[in-house]
């Protein structure tokens, strides 16, 4: 949490404890309360398979725009649980609603876990008058939080900026199935990420910001390739008696401060992925953004490319075969692949550059690949991924053993 005083953002106070269910597993409960409301705007999983708690806060949103509480757990994901999952997490907001006073659609949830169970309604029900009671806004609260909503996350994710007499504060958590595809939401191992701001921002500039700058930063990495049924970003910007609107010059300085702190919670879900012990920028050059991506995806979630990068093993052929096999419509005979400053691939063929040159790159924890695709559009694509190690598979073969 660099660069956090002790004096938190006004508005928000959190809560978070562990505790176990019948059969004893454990499960993490937190709480955000946001003070008087925040407007929230929200992003999805593109996945088929959605989380109840997706489910229940996408419908909510639909109805109020105005955000009270965010209930989270970790522990259970809450997916494909059957009937009873939707109905019991539908009453567990209910429930909190009405200690509160307030209404249900005020309460977002938020889950992740192993799928395949629905929520233990009994023990929210007795955690929720303890986690309403305790609420603070101190520093080491927040940390807790963070620390509530993590799986297989070695470490918890906080990035705070100040912004003239505001702040903005990212909490996060994602270390295996981390694959972003997220979808700006209109009433439209897991990432969960909870973006929050004292300053009030209007609806529509908060809708451009997610779709423009958050959306597609959280889109641009992958770990593993797997898309998670829980993928959520809730964007809450706090609404009060001093709310005042941006000018343009202010808007420009709040986006950039917003883009360095989403930038600063990517690199931290990246270097603390399961297993992870390499990052990699891939740049693709010359090409359309959409076919830049597709590009980047298939040689992010190649097998052989992420295994190669594990082991600094200088095996390009793995990368040109990816841009092959992608389904990108491009002329293989122009494609130039430099690992680091080391041009490996010069129109297609190899460049004979000595093996152990590229393996001194690739012994480093981050390093670049970049991909000229010598087509007539200009553009430039970044997107990151990681390394597959043998502790990611020793993790994911005994996630439930």
């Amino acid at each position: 949490m660099k660069h956090m005083n002790n004096k938190l953002m006004k508005g928000y106070k959190f809560n978070s404890f562990f505790t176990e269910t019948k059969n004893n597993k454990k499960l993490k409960i937190g709480l955000i309360s946001i003070e008087p409301y925040g407007e929230c705007v929200s992003a999805f999983t593109k996945n088929l398979l959605k989380s109840n708690s997706i489910i229940v806060s996408q419908k909510h949103l639909k109805k109020t725009d105005k955000v009270r509480y965010i209930l989270t757990n970790s522990g259970c994901a809450n997916t494909a649980c059957g009937k009873d999952g939707l109905k019991i997490t539908e009453e567990i907001c209910g429930y909190l609603a009405k200690q509160l006073g307030i209404k249900k659609e005020e309460v977002l949830i938020a889950s992740t876990g192993v799928i395949g169970e629905p929520l233990p309604k009994e023990v929210f029900i007795n955690s929720i008058p303890k986690l309403i009671s305790s609420l603070s806004d101190n520093k080491s609260s927040v940390v807790e939080f963070a620390k509530s909503i993590l799986t297989t996350d070695t470490k918890p994710k906080v990035v705070y900026k100040h912004f003239k007499n505001n702040n903005v504060l990212c909490i996060a958590k994602g270390a295996g199935m981390i694959a972003p595809q997220l979808k700006l939401y209109k009433p439209h191992a897991t990432m969960l990420v909870f973006l929050l701001t004292d300053l009030w921002i209007e609806k529509k500039l908060m809708e451009k910001l997610m779709k423009e700058t958050v959306v597609p930063l959280f889109n641009s990495f992958s770990i593993d390739g797997d898309t998670s049924p829980n993928d959520t970003i809730f964007f809450v910007s706090l609404r009060d008696r001093n709310s005042y609107k941006l000018s343009n010059n202010e808007l420009k300085k709040f986006s950039e401060v917003l883009k360095f702190v989403c930038e600063e919670t990517i690199k931290q879900l990246l270097f603390d992925g399961e297993g992870v012990t390499k990052v990699v920028k891939i740049i693709i050059e010359n090409c359309s953004k959409e076919k830049s991506e597709v590009l980047a995806r298939t040689i992010s979630n190649s097998l052989l490319v992420k295994t190669a990068i594990n082991g600094a093993d200088p095996n390009w052929g793995r990368i040109l075969a990816a841009i092959g096999r992608s389904g990108v419509k491009l002329d293989i005979d122009k494609v130039d692949i430099y690992i680091g400053k080391h041009c490996v691939v010069k129109n297609g063929t190899s460049n004979f550059v000595d093996d152990k040159v590229v393996r001194e790159t690739m012994l480093n924890n981050f390093f670049e690949i970049k991909i000229d695709i010598k087509s007539r559009k200009k553009e430039s694509f970044v997107f990151y991924t990681t390394d597959l190690s043998k502790k990611y598979v020793d993790i994911n073969s005994k996630y439930k053993t």
